[in-house]
């Protein structure tokens, strides 16, 4: 299960349990709006109690394409370390965008990252 909530450029993902196909298609659907429309983007991924990705989920995300990906600038990724390789995988794509991990306790520390210089 994914929730996702949009503020001004910013876009906030809580990835919980095991993320399916349904998710990774939402997500990407959300993204390329905002991306859209906003000429910079900051993306925080949390990850509480993930399981991972389904395999249709998985292969998906290998094959990300979205449009003005260079509008995404900076990814706050929040969560235990044994997923940051698995979503740094996914996010591979986003080769311009500065891409940082975060302990579960330091996520505040995440979101004050991500957000500073967010002009």
């Amino acid at each position: 299960m994914m929730k996702i909530y949009k503020k001004e450029n910013k876009v906030y993902m809580v990835a919980q349990n095991r993320l399916d196909a349904t998710d990774y298609d939402n997500l990407i659907s959300q993204l390329k709006n905002h991306i859209q429309a906003n000429h910079k983007v900051y993306w925080y991924i949390e990850m509480e109690n993930f399981e991972g990705w389904t395999a249709s989920a998985y292969w998906k995300g290998i094959e990300l394409k979205l449009p003005n990906e260079e509008r995404v600038k900076k990814v706050a990724l929040v969560g235990i370390t044994k997923w940051q390789e698995q979503f740094t995988e996914v996010l591979i794509p986003f080769t311009k965008a500065h891409i940082k991990f975060f302990s579960l306790e330091e996520k505040h520390l995440a979101k004050e990252w991500m957000e500073k210089g967010n002009h």
